[in-house]
């Protein structure tokens, strides 16, 4: 861990990988008696962990670019969540997450806000933790830009493929937390999201049957060829004759 992080964006991600590391210490032996309670904290096999630290009152997020100096456990609090990544399920060990971005970062923004909607731990996505937390630790290079996420969402919402809402927040109601969705019916987001759905699997080729060869009965044994057989004659007192009568003189 460095031991001098300057942003809350990097203590965050320090402490992701201290709770990535904890299993392995304990494989090696290196995991003090005192920590393997921390074990209880570490992401399950083919899971990411992810650190949120906001302010404990309202709940809001610590912004990410700001100083380290502005976490002050007195005043803060660590949200630690853990997903499981597509694709990974059955491999040992801890996981890191990596999406590789489609080269369209619209793309990957409505991929991701499609993701997120359909767990099911979730009732509805806060506009800024999707934007600002959400997507960065997504993997996506272009959201680490701290501009092009707020262009998107006022982009995206100015031409009605996402909505946004308000919901009750039940620790300060005066502070509503502003909610974002998908606009599913529209052209452009349907378009989208048939692009990013599976291809089915071609179906296999099966070659044509070879027509079967007809069968034809041999032709019959021609008359000449019967006709040709040597014929069989009687001898003269053969067996199976009667008695030949003699001429009588008169």
């Amino acid at each position: 861990m460095d031991p001098n992080p300057s942003t809350i964006s990097e203590l965050e991600s320090e402490l992701q990988k201290s709770f990535s590391a904890l299993h392995e210490l304990d494989e090696r032996g290196a995991l003090p008696r005192e920590l393997k309670a921390l074990l209880a904290l570490a992401p399950p096999d083919g899971a990411s962990v992810h650190v949120s630290l906001r302010q404990r009152d309202t709940g809001r997020q610590l912004r990410t670019s700001g100083p380290f100096q502005s976490w002050a456990p007195r005043a803060c609090g660590a949200w630690v969540i853990y997903e499981v990544a597509q694709g990974l399920g059955g491999l040992s060990g801890p996981q890191p997450r990596t999406i590789e971005g489609s080269g369209n970062p619209l793309l990957d923004f409505i991929s991701a806000l499609d993701h997120v909607e359909k767990d099911p731990h979730l009732h509805f996505v806060s506009l800024k933790w999707f934007r600002d937390t959400y997507l960065p630790k997504r993997g996506y290079d272009w959201a680490n830009d701290p501009d092009l996420p707020r262009q998107m969402v006022h982009e995206a919402a100015e031409a009605e493929m996402i909505l946004t809402s308000k919901v009750p927040n039940p620790k300060t109601p005066e502070f509503p937390v502003t909610t974002i969705q998908l606009n599913r019916s529209h052209p452009k987001v349907q378009r989208m999201l048939e692009s990013l759905a599976p291809k089915p699997a071609p179906a296999p080729s099966v070659p044509a049957a070879e027509p079967k060869a007809e069968e034809t009965e041999p032709a019959a044994e021609s008359s000449d060829e019967s006709s040709a057989s040597p014929k069989k004659t009687r001898r003269k007192g053969s067996a199976g004759e009667g008695p030949r009568e003699k001429p009588v003189k008169a």
